[in-house]
Protein backbone atom coordinates (compact mmCIF):
# COMPACT_ATOMS: atom_id res chain seq x y z
CA UNK A 1 0.00 0.00 0.00
CA UNK A 2 2.80 2.41 0.90
CA UNK A 3 4.63 1.65 -2.33
CA UNK A 4 1.48 2.45 -4.30
CA UNK A 5 1.23 5.85 -2.58
CA UNK A 6 4.91 6.58 -3.18
CA UNK A 7 4.49 5.46 -6.78
CA UNK A 8 1.56 7.83 -7.31
CA UNK A 9 3.41 10.73 -5.65
CA UNK A 10 6.38 10.22 -7.98
CA UNK A 11 4.01 10.14 -10.96
CA UNK A 12 2.23 13.31 -9.82
CA UNK A 13 5.57 15.10 -9.46
CA UNK A 14 6.58 13.86 -12.91
CA UNK A 15 3.31 15.16 -14.32
CA UNK A 16 3.95 18.54 -12.68
CA UNK A 17 7.44 18.66 -14.25
CA UNK A 18 6.00 17.71 -17.63
CA UNK A 19 3.28 20.38 -17.52
CA UNK A 20 5.73 23.11 -16.47
CA UNK A 21 8.16 22.02 -19.20
CA UNK A 22 5.41 22.18 -21.82
CA UNK A 23 4.37 25.61 -20.50
CA UNK A 24 7.99 26.76 -20.81
CA UNK A 25 8.21 25.23 -24.29
CA UNK A 26 5.07 27.07 -25.43
CA UNK A 27 6.52 30.30 -24.04
CA UNK A 28 9.70 29.77 -26.06
CA UNK A 29 7.68 29.09 -29.21
CA UNK A 30 5.62 32.23 -28.63
CA UNK A 31 8.84 34.17 -28.04
CA UNK A 32 10.27 32.98 -31.37
CA UNK A 33 7.16 34.08 -33.30
CA UNK A 34 6.53 37.39 -31.56
CA UNK A 35 10.04 38.60 -30.78
CA UNK A 36 12.29 40.90 -32.76
CA UNK A 37 15.88 40.04 -33.57
CA UNK A 38 18.71 42.30 -32.51
CA UNK A 39 22.46 42.00 -32.10
CA UNK A 40 23.91 42.20 -28.62
CA UNK A 41 27.53 42.47 -27.61
CA UNK A 42 29.46 40.49 -24.98
CA UNK A 43 30.73 43.26 -22.69
CA UNK A 44 32.02 41.37 -19.66
CA UNK A 45 31.62 38.19 -17.68
CA UNK A 46 30.68 37.05 -14.22
CA UNK A 47 31.57 34.02 -12.13
CA UNK A 48 28.84 31.46 -11.52
CA UNK A 49 29.02 28.54 -9.10
CA UNK A 50 28.92 25.20 -10.89
CA UNK A 51 29.57 22.42 -8.37
CA UNK A 52 31.69 21.39 -5.40
CA UNK A 53 33.31 18.14 -4.32
CA UNK A 54 33.46 19.21 -0.67
CA UNK A 55 31.51 16.96 1.64
CA UNK A 56 29.65 18.16 4.70
CA UNK A 57 31.69 18.85 7.86
CA UNK A 58 34.96 18.72 5.90
CA UNK A 59 37.31 21.63 5.42
CA UNK A 60 38.88 20.34 2.25
CA UNK A 61 37.53 20.00 -1.26
CA UNK A 62 37.22 22.28 -4.21
CA UNK A 63 34.47 24.29 -5.78
CA UNK A 64 34.19 24.74 -9.52
CA UNK A 65 33.10 28.04 -11.02
CA UNK A 66 32.47 29.00 -14.62
CA UNK A 67 32.57 32.32 -16.42
CA UNK A 68 29.27 33.33 -17.99
CA UNK A 69 28.96 36.23 -20.45
CA UNK A 70 27.12 39.51 -19.85
CA UNK A 71 25.51 40.63 -23.09
CA UNK A 72 24.29 44.18 -23.68
CA UNK A 73 21.87 45.36 -26.33
CA UNK A 74 20.17 48.66 -27.08
CA UNK A 75 16.50 49.11 -27.98
CA UNK A 76 15.11 52.61 -28.65
CA UNK A 77 18.18 54.22 -27.06
CA UNK A 78 17.80 52.19 -23.86
CA UNK A 79 20.57 49.75 -22.92
CA UNK A 80 19.62 46.36 -21.50
CA UNK A 81 21.69 43.42 -20.31
CA UNK A 82 21.35 39.65 -20.26
CA UNK A 83 23.20 37.90 -17.48
CA UNK A 84 21.69 34.67 -16.36
CA UNK A 85 20.39 31.41 -17.76
CA UNK A 86 23.05 31.36 -20.46
CA UNK A 87 24.39 27.89 -21.17
CA UNK A 88 27.58 28.89 -22.93
CA UNK A 89 30.82 29.87 -21.25
CA UNK A 90 33.33 32.63 -21.85
CA UNK A 91 36.40 31.72 -23.90
CA UNK A 92 34.91 28.46 -25.22
CA UNK A 93 31.56 29.76 -26.53
CA UNK A 94 31.73 33.54 -26.17
CA UNK A 95 34.54 36.07 -26.54
CA UNK A 96 34.70 39.63 -25.23
CA UNK A 97 33.32 41.99 -27.88
CA UNK A 98 31.56 39.21 -29.81
CA UNK A 99 28.23 40.05 -31.44
CA UNK A 100 25.41 37.69 -30.44
CA UNK A 101 21.99 37.47 -32.09
CA UNK A 102 19.18 37.95 -29.57
CA UNK A 103 15.41 37.75 -29.50
CA UNK A 104 13.63 40.43 -27.47
CA UNK A 105 9.99 41.16 -26.77
CA UNK A 106 8.80 44.40 -28.36
CA UNK A 107 6.34 45.04 -25.53
CA UNK A 108 9.03 44.27 -22.90
CA UNK A 109 12.46 45.03 -24.39
CA UNK A 110 14.23 44.27 -21.11
CA UNK A 111 13.45 40.57 -21.68
CA UNK A 112 15.69 38.91 -24.24
CA UNK A 113 17.18 35.53 -25.01
CA UNK A 114 20.07 34.35 -27.11
CA UNK A 115 18.80 33.10 -30.47
CA UNK A 116 20.41 29.66 -30.58
CA UNK A 117 18.99 26.13 -30.33
CA UNK A 118 21.12 25.38 -27.26
CA UNK A 119 19.80 28.38 -25.37
CA UNK A 120 16.19 27.96 -26.47
CA UNK A 121 15.64 24.22 -26.13
CA UNK A 122 18.01 22.86 -23.45
CA UNK A 123 15.86 23.68 -20.41
CA UNK A 124 12.56 22.29 -21.77
CA UNK A 125 14.29 19.18 -23.13
CA UNK A 126 15.91 18.44 -19.76
CA UNK A 127 12.62 18.92 -17.90
CA UNK A 128 10.62 16.75 -20.28
CA UNK A 129 13.27 13.99 -20.15
CA UNK A 130 13.35 14.09 -16.35
CA UNK A 131 9.56 14.00 -16.22
CA UNK A 132 9.42 10.92 -18.45
CA UNK A 133 12.10 9.10 -16.43
CA UNK A 134 10.38 9.92 -13.13
CA UNK A 135 7.00 8.86 -14.48
CA UNK A 136 8.43 5.50 -15.55
CA UNK A 137 10.13 5.06 -12.18
CA UNK A 138 6.84 5.82 -10.49
CA UNK A 139 4.97 3.45 -12.78
CA UNK A 140 7.36 0.54 -12.17
CA UNK A 141 8.23 1.46 -8.57
CA UNK A 142 6.52 -1.47 -6.88
CA UNK A 143 7.94 -3.94 -9.43
CA UNK A 144 11.45 -2.52 -9.01
CA UNK A 145 11.17 -2.58 -5.23
CA UNK A 146 9.91 -6.17 -5.29
CA UNK A 147 12.83 -7.29 -7.50
CA UNK A 148 15.34 -5.51 -5.27
CA UNK A 149 13.86 -7.21 -2.19
CA UNK A 150 14.04 -10.62 -3.89
CA UNK A 151 17.67 -10.13 -4.91
CA UNK A 152 18.62 -8.95 -1.42
CA UNK A 153 16.81 -11.90 0.14
CA UNK A 154 18.64 -14.36 -2.17
CA UNK A 155 21.94 -12.63 -1.47
CA UNK A 156 21.39 -12.91 2.28
CA UNK A 157 20.36 -16.57 1.95
CA UNK A 158 23.49 -17.34 -0.10
CA UNK A 159 25.64 -15.47 2.38
CA UNK A 160 24.12 -17.34 5.35
CA UNK A 161 24.34 -20.73 3.62
CA UNK A 162 28.05 -20.22 2.91
CA UNK A 163 28.76 -20.20 6.67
Amino acid sequence: MKTKIISRLIQIFALYLFVTAIWNLLGKIEMIYSAEKINGKVVSSYTEFDYTNQTSNKRYGTSHYILRPKIQYTVNGETHEINGQIYGEMESDYKLGQLVQLLYLTNNPSYAMIDSPLELWTYPAKRISLAIVLFLIGYYFSTLLHKIKEKLFKLIQNFNSSF
